[in-house]
């Protein structure tokens, strides 16, 4: 994931490369791609045009012909997306191998040749493309070789990283939150990516209802044991004594003022007190 930004920068910076280089990103669904890309048009504060290819139709990207009445010939009109793009931006195609065939030759020339197919050139951009592999486009090897194909992987300590910096989860839930992405297979309609584990976390801890509950609440109850020698107060609302232990996610929820579940144990039922029999005493005669 690192290199993302590393390929981005080198590429942004060379004039020859900006204007021939087209880098795609093809990786699992939720990795961050598409942050990172974001993350670095902020970082040089230029405009990124993002064209999502799967929702496209090719006009929005060749342009379309039209036909003038006073020359009576045919007029070509861009995509005004495309048309505001100025020196130094970056044109971003997203889910690019999800979108059609047809789409995607509409690609072809400005990848290129740098122009729209009424021949303006374009500015000098960036042009930049991610893409999961999951559903991919039978692509001709035109289109293929328009691109530097770059296989993204999951970042394990990164994600930890992140997920320490925004949740304050421990490094063996963070592992085993990762066991979770590494081991994903996409065969069910709820997938362990880093974005929905991320997702599932924070629902999780705010007590919504999630499909992700079963296998993300065990992890999230990894035992937190108060190590120092003073009792700790949490919100006002909860005394934690000295080697007292705590949920991880019931401490983060007194932290964030959340609602903490507690379980509900019946009293047990009291045995109804026996009913004495009458003994039968025998006469004797």
């Amino acid at each position: 994931m690192k290199r993302i930004k590393e390929i981005l920068e080198k590429v942004y910076v060379n004039e020859d490369l900006r204007k021939s280089v087209v880098p795609l990103f093809i990786g699992n669904p939720g990795l961050g791609k598409t942050v990172f890309i974001e993350e670095f048009a902020k970082e040089k504060d230029v405009q990124l045009v993002e064209l999502i290819t799967s929702q496209m139709s090719p006009f929005e990207i060749s342009g379309i012909a039209m036909p003038d009445k006073d020359t009576k010939k045919m007029s070509y009109f861009n995509f005004d997306k495309l048309e505001n793009l100025k020196d130094g931006d970056i044109l971003f195609f997203d889910e690019l191998l999800n979108g059609n065939p047809i789409v995607l030759n509409a690609c072809l020339t400005m990848l290129e040749q740098r122009k729209f197919i009424s021949g303006k050139p374009l500015p000098n951009i960036m042009i930049v493309a991610a893409a999961n592999p999951q559903g991919m486009t039978p692509l001709t090897p035109q289109i293929k070789e328009r691109f530097l194909w770059y296989d993204v992987k999951f970042d394990k300590n990164l994600w930890i990283d992140y997920m320490v910096g925004k949740y304050g989860i421990t490094t063996s839930i963070g592992n085993k939150l990762s066991n979770l992405i590494t081991n994903e297979t996409f065969s069910t309609n709820n997938f362990n990516t880093p974005r929905s584990v991320d997702k599932a976390v924070n629902m999780v801890i705010k007590n919504v209802p999630t499909p992700y509950k079963k296998e993300i609440d065990v992890i999230l109850s990894e035992l937190i044991t108060n190590t120092t020698k003073e009792p700790i107060t949490l919100k006002g609302r909860k005394t934690l004594k000295p080697n007292e232990t705590i949920k991880w996610v019931d401490l983060i929820r007194y932290k964030n003022n959340i609602k903490v579940e507690t379980p509900v144990t019946k009293p047990k039922r009291k045995a109804p007190p026996k009913k004495k029999v009458a003994r039968k005493t025998k006469t004797k005669l």
